[in-house]
Protein backbone atom coordinates (compact mmCIF):
# COMPACT_ATOMS: atom_id res chain seq x y z
CA UNK A 1 0.00 0.00 0.00
CA UNK A 2 2.80 2.34 0.52
CA UNK A 3 4.32 1.93 -2.70
CA UNK A 4 1.32 2.83 -4.63
CA UNK A 5 0.74 5.56 -2.16
CA UNK A 6 4.15 6.65 -3.11
CA UNK A 7 4.05 6.11 -6.85
CA UNK A 8 0.66 7.69 -6.67
CA UNK A 9 2.28 10.86 -4.86
CA UNK A 10 5.36 10.68 -7.62
CA UNK A 11 2.66 10.68 -10.48
CA UNK A 12 0.84 13.63 -9.30
CA UNK A 13 3.38 15.67 -7.89
CA UNK A 14 5.02 15.26 -12.03
CA UNK A 15 8.15 13.61 -10.55
CA UNK A 16 9.39 10.50 -12.04
CA UNK A 17 8.35 11.48 -15.48
CA UNK A 18 11.10 9.56 -17.50
CA UNK A 19 9.94 6.39 -15.45
CA UNK A 20 9.63 3.17 -17.56
CA UNK A 21 6.08 2.05 -17.10
CA UNK A 22 7.59 -1.36 -18.25
CA UNK A 23 7.67 -3.97 -14.85
CA UNK A 24 10.18 -6.79 -14.71
CA UNK A 25 10.16 -9.30 -11.76
CA UNK A 26 13.38 -10.00 -9.52
CA UNK A 27 14.92 -12.24 -12.42
CA UNK A 28 14.44 -9.53 -14.93
CA UNK A 29 11.70 -10.89 -17.09
CA UNK A 30 9.21 -8.55 -18.47
CA UNK A 31 5.93 -9.21 -16.22
CA UNK A 32 3.07 -8.46 -18.97
CA UNK A 33 0.29 -8.41 -17.03
CA UNK A 34 1.77 -5.77 -14.84
CA UNK A 35 3.16 -3.67 -17.83
CA UNK A 36 -0.36 -3.67 -19.77
CA UNK A 37 -2.62 -2.94 -16.11
CA UNK A 38 0.07 0.36 -15.78
CA UNK A 39 -0.67 1.21 -19.61
CA UNK A 40 -4.25 0.41 -18.98
CA UNK A 41 -4.07 -2.81 -21.84
CA UNK A 42 -5.35 -6.08 -21.38
CA UNK A 43 -2.00 -8.28 -21.74
CA UNK A 44 -3.19 -9.43 -25.07
CA UNK A 45 -3.13 -5.99 -26.32
CA UNK A 46 -0.16 -4.80 -24.57
CA UNK A 47 1.56 -7.66 -26.19
CA UNK A 48 0.25 -6.66 -29.59
CA UNK A 49 1.92 -3.01 -28.78
CA UNK A 50 5.24 -4.78 -28.11
CA UNK A 51 5.74 -6.49 -31.62
CA UNK A 52 4.34 -2.91 -33.02
CA UNK A 53 7.30 -1.44 -30.71
CA UNK A 54 9.79 -4.30 -31.44
CA UNK A 55 9.05 -3.55 -35.43
CA UNK A 56 9.65 0.36 -34.90
CA UNK A 57 12.98 -0.25 -32.89
CA UNK A 58 14.35 -2.07 -35.50
CA UNK A 59 13.23 -0.05 -38.48
CA UNK A 60 15.21 2.82 -36.34
CA UNK A 61 17.87 0.98 -35.56
CA UNK A 62 18.35 0.07 -39.34
CA UNK A 63 17.95 3.58 -40.51
CA UNK A 64 20.24 5.07 -38.14
CA UNK A 65 22.53 2.12 -38.85
CA UNK A 66 22.65 3.11 -42.71
CA UNK A 67 22.99 6.82 -42.17
CA UNK A 68 25.97 6.48 -39.76
CA UNK A 69 26.96 3.93 -42.96
CA UNK A 70 26.76 6.98 -45.25
CA UNK A 71 27.93 10.16 -42.91
CA UNK A 72 30.83 7.91 -42.18
CA UNK A 73 31.82 6.69 -46.09
CA UNK A 74 31.09 10.22 -46.87
CA UNK A 75 33.48 11.52 -44.45
CA UNK A 76 36.32 9.07 -45.54
CA UNK A 77 35.47 10.33 -48.90
CA UNK A 78 36.14 13.78 -48.08
CA UNK A 79 39.21 13.17 -46.32
CA UNK A 80 40.75 11.30 -49.43
CA UNK A 81 40.12 13.80 -51.63
CA UNK A 82 40.85 17.30 -49.52
CA UNK A 83 43.82 19.06 -49.38
CA UNK A 84 44.77 18.86 -45.78
CA UNK A 85 45.25 22.58 -43.99
CA UNK A 86 44.60 23.17 -40.72
CA UNK A 87 40.78 24.52 -40.74
CA UNK A 88 40.30 21.08 -43.20
CA UNK A 89 41.45 18.92 -40.42
CA UNK A 90 39.55 20.98 -38.26
CA UNK A 91 36.70 20.33 -39.48
CA UNK A 92 37.13 16.83 -40.78
CA UNK A 93 37.67 15.74 -36.82
CA UNK A 94 34.19 18.19 -35.69
CA UNK A 95 32.39 15.81 -37.88
CA UNK A 96 33.64 12.65 -36.36
CA UNK A 97 30.86 12.90 -33.58
CA UNK A 98 28.08 13.11 -35.93
CA UNK A 99 28.91 9.66 -37.32
CA UNK A 100 29.14 8.46 -33.21
CA UNK A 101 26.01 10.12 -32.73
CA UNK A 102 24.24 7.88 -35.70
CA UNK A 103 25.75 4.72 -35.22
CA UNK A 104 25.06 5.04 -31.01
CA UNK A 105 21.67 5.27 -31.75
CA UNK A 106 21.49 2.31 -33.80
CA UNK A 107 23.18 0.69 -31.44
CA UNK A 108 20.33 2.06 -28.34
CA UNK A 109 17.75 0.83 -30.86
CA UNK A 110 19.39 -2.62 -31.45
CA UNK A 111 19.51 -3.24 -27.96
CA UNK A 112 15.96 -1.81 -27.45
CA UNK A 113 15.13 -4.35 -29.93
CA UNK A 114 16.77 -7.35 -28.99
CA UNK A 115 15.40 -6.51 -25.14
CA UNK A 116 11.97 -6.47 -26.33
CA UNK A 117 12.43 -10.07 -28.33
CA UNK A 118 14.03 -11.72 -25.76
CA UNK A 119 10.91 -9.96 -23.13
CA UNK A 120 13.73 -9.49 -20.49
CA UNK A 121 16.23 -7.35 -19.38
CA UNK A 122 19.20 -7.60 -20.79
CA UNK A 123 22.64 -5.74 -20.49
CA UNK A 124 25.22 -3.97 -23.02
CA UNK A 125 27.22 -7.21 -22.47
CA UNK A 126 24.78 -9.61 -23.15
CA UNK A 127 23.83 -8.01 -26.42
CA UNK A 128 26.92 -7.53 -27.41
CA UNK A 129 27.70 -11.46 -26.52
CA UNK A 130 24.49 -13.02 -28.25
CA UNK A 131 25.45 -16.19 -30.34
CA UNK A 132 23.02 -15.00 -32.16
CA UNK A 133 20.14 -12.65 -32.78
CA UNK A 134 22.22 -9.26 -32.83
CA UNK A 135 20.88 -7.69 -35.47
CA UNK A 136 17.22 -6.04 -34.91
CA UNK A 137 14.39 -7.56 -36.86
Amino acid sequence: MAAIRRDFHDLSAGGRAGASRMRADETGVFDLDASGFLHGQRRAVFEDALIVRQRSTARHAWIFLGLGALFFLGWLYRLMTMTWTANATLTALQFMPACAVFFLLAFRFGLENYQIRMRRKVTVMEYLSAPRGFWPR
